[in-house]
C-alpha cells in the first residue's frame, strides 16, 4: 500500500492538532536502554499510555551501512526526545489507484521516509510498578509487500488498544523495504538486510522492554502481510533461538516471498540506470553507496516502475538459505523451524486488496481467485507444514464487513481489514462502530491477547453471553479454524476445507 501525499500530509496534521502531547512529570516516562535514556509523552487521547516514538535500533543505514546489515546504535547518556514518529524507510512509489489510495487512505503512511528510518515505537500502560516487567509485548511488523510501508499508519496505532486493556506492551516498526532492504548485490557477502533489521528489534525488545514494563520472556513476533510473511520465515531463521515465544502471521506466509533474480541482475540493471553501470561487483556497490542519493535512488526505481517498461525489476527477499530458503518443507520435516506456536489466518476477500481500484469493482470469481491465490493458500500450505511436524498452530478467517472500515460493498474482508479491529481504531474514521463491531473487535483483541499471554495454552475470550471461548488448535487430524465475524456470529469453528477446497 503507497502513500499519497496529499492525504498523508491532512491526516498527519490533523492528527497532531488534534491530539497533541502533554508531559505530566518524568515519572516512568524516561527509561534506561541499550542506546540510553528515552523520553516518552502522555496525551489526552490516551491518557493511561505511555508512548515512546522514533527510539533507534540501529545506526543510520547511511554511506557504508547502505545496503549493510544494521548495526547497534551507540551509548549516548543525552536523553532521546520520543515524542514523533521517525519517517518510514524509503519506498517505491506507484501511481497505480487501490482501494487504500482512493478511499482506506488511514493504511497508508504519514510524515513521509528518509533513509535515516531505523527506529521503533513503544506503547505500554501508565502504570508503573506492580506491573513492571510483566506485561505480555507484541513486536509488530507492518506489511507493504517488501516494497513500502512503515510504522506511523493511522489504523495501526495501538494506543487506543493499550488504554482499554491495560495489560500489554506493543512496539512497532519500520525495516528497510525495496532495493534498500532486499538490494541482492553481487557484491554484498550478506543479502536480506530489511529481514536483519527485524531481528534486531527482537534483540533491542529483549534487551529492554523490561524497563518499559514488558516481559522479555513473554514476546510475540506479530506481522501482517509482508509482516506476516516476515514472521514465518522467522521461523526458519532462527529454529534455535528465536527469542520470541510465539508468532502471529496475518495474511502472510514464507512462500509469498523469494526471488528468483539467482543472477543478481536486477542490482546491476538499476545501477546501470543510475550511471554506475559496467562496473566490477565491488566497484558497482561503492558506487551505488556513495555516488547516487537515496532520493535520487528510490526516483529512478519508482519512476522505472511506473513507466512498465522492460525488462520489469524487482527487489524483495531471495532465498540465501540464511533468512530466506528454497524448501521450507524440508527444513520443517528436518526440524530446522522455530518450535513456537502461532497464529495463521487469511480475510474472506483478500483480493480486494490486490486489483485496480473502480467503484463497482471486479466480479466475485475473480477476487476469490485472488484470495486464494496471493493469500490463503500460501497461508494454508504452512499451516499444513506445521501440522505434519506437529507444531501447535491455530487458524482463522477474519470475514467481518462493516460500514466504517469496508465502505464500498464489494470491498468485503478486504486485505488489511482485520487491523483496525485489533489495533482498536475502527471507530475513528467514517462513523462510528456498530455494537456488533465493538463485539469483534474486544473479542478478536482478547483472543490475540490470551495468546501472548499464554502461548502455551489454547487462546481464549469471554463471548457477551458471559462463556468462555476456547479456540482450538488444527492438527492433522481435525484441520480447523475459526471464522470470525461471519455478520451472524462472533466465532464458529469451521472446517478448514472452507479454504483449503480452492488450493491444490
Amino acid at each position: 500500500m503507497l502513500p499519497s501525499p496529499r492525504w498523508s500530509i491532512f491526516l498527519a496534521m490533523a492528527q497532531a492538532l488534534a491530539h497533541p502531547p502533554s508531559y505530566p512529570g518524568s515519572d516512568g516516562l524516561t527509561i534506561p536502554t541499550t542506546a540510553g535514556p528515552v523520553t516518552g509523552f502522555v496525551n489526552d487521547t490516551a491518557p493511561q499510555v505511555r508512548q515512546w516514538l522514533g527510539i533507534p535500533y540501529a545506526q543510520p543505514p547511511v554511506g557504508d551501512l547502505r545496503f549493510a546489515p544494521p548495526q547497534k546504535t551507540s551509548f549516548s547518556s543525552h536523553p532521546i526526545n520520543a515524542t514523533a514518529f521517525a519517517p518510514s524507510c524509503m519506498q517505491q512509489y506507484s501511481n497505480g489507484s487501490t482501494i487504500y489510495t482512493e478511499v482506506l487512505n488511514e493504511f497508508l503512511i504519514n510524515g513521509g521516509d528518509s533513509e535515516d528510518c531505523l527506529y521503533l515505537n513503544v506503547w505500554a500502560p501508565a502504570a508503573t510498578g506492580t506491573g513492571k516487567g510483566t506485561w505480555p509485548v507484541f513486536v509488530y511488523a507492518p506489511g507493504g509487500g517488501f516494497t513500502s510501508g512503515g510504522a506511523n499508519s493511522l489504523y495501526k496505532i495501538p494506543d487506543k488498544w493499550v488504554q482499554r486493556t491495560q495489560n500489554h506492551v506493543v512496539v512497532i516498526m519500520n525495516y528497510r523495504v525495496n532495493v534498500f532492504g532486499f538490494p541482492n548485490a553481487a557484491g554484498l557477502g550478506t543479502q536480506n538486510v530489511g529481514l536483519l533489521d527485524q531481528r534486531a528489534v527482537i534483540e533491542w525488545t529483549r534487551d529492554n522492554i523490561a524497563a518499559f514494563g514488558g516481559d522479555r520472556e513473554n514476546i510475540i513476533f506479530w506481522g501482517q502481510s509482508a509482516g506476516g510473511a516476515s514472521v514465518s520465515l522467522y521461523t526458519y531463521g532462527y529454529p534455535q533461538d528465536p527469542i520470541v515465544k510465539g508468532i502471529s502471521a496475518d495474511s502472510g506466509s514464507p512462500s509469498i516471498a523469494g526471488s528468483a533474480d539467482y543472477a543478481k541482475s536486477n542490482f546491476t540493471f538499476l545501477a546501470g540506470l543510475v550511471g554506475c553501470g559496467s562496473l566490477t561487483s565491488t566497484a558497482e556497490l561503492n558506487c551505488m553507496r556513495h555516488n547516487i542519493t537515496a532520493r535520487a535512488l528510490e526516483n529512478v526505481l519508482s519512476l522505472y516502475q511506473i513507466s512498465q517498461r522492460k525488462p520489469s525489476i524487482s527487489f524483495g527477499p531471495v532465498p540465501d538459505e540464511k533468512t530466506v530458503f528454497k524448501n521450507y518443507t524440508e527444513r520443517a520435516i528436518n526440524g530446522q523451524i522455530a518450535k513456537i506456536p502461532a497464529i495463521f489466518g487469511s480475510n474472506a476477500n483478500e483480493g480486494a486488496g490486490f486489483v485496480p481500484y473502480t467503484p463497482g469493482g471486479p466480479g466475485s470469481s475473480a477476487l476469490l481467485n485472488i484470495t486464494n491465490s496471493v493469500i490463503a493458500c500460501p497461508s494454508a500450505a504452512e499451516v499444513q507444514r506445521r501440522e505434519i511436524v506437529g507444531l501447535t498452530t491455530y487458524r482463522y478467517q477474519y470475514s467481518g464487513v462493516f460500514n466504517n472500515t469496508s465502505p464500498v460493498g464489494w470491498f468485503g474482508a478486504y486485505h488489511s481489514s482485520e487491523l483496525p479491529l485489533l489495533f482498536g481504531t475502527h471507530y475513528e474514521y467514517r462513523g462510528n462502530s456498530t455494537p456488533y463491531e465493538y463485539e469483534v473487535s474486544h473479542f478478536t483483541e482478547a483472543l490475540w491477547l490470551s495468546f501472548a499471554t499464554n502461548s502455551s495454552a489454547n487462546p481464549t475470550a469471554t463471548l457477551p453471553n458471559g462463556e468462555i471461548f476456547s479456540w482450538p488448535a488444527t492438527t492433522t487430524k481435525d484441520q480447523v479454524l475459526i471464522e470470525i465475524a461471519n455478520g451472524t456470529s462472533l466465532v464458529s469453528v469451521e472446517s478448514a476445507d472452507i479454504i483449503d477446497q480452492y488450493c491444490s
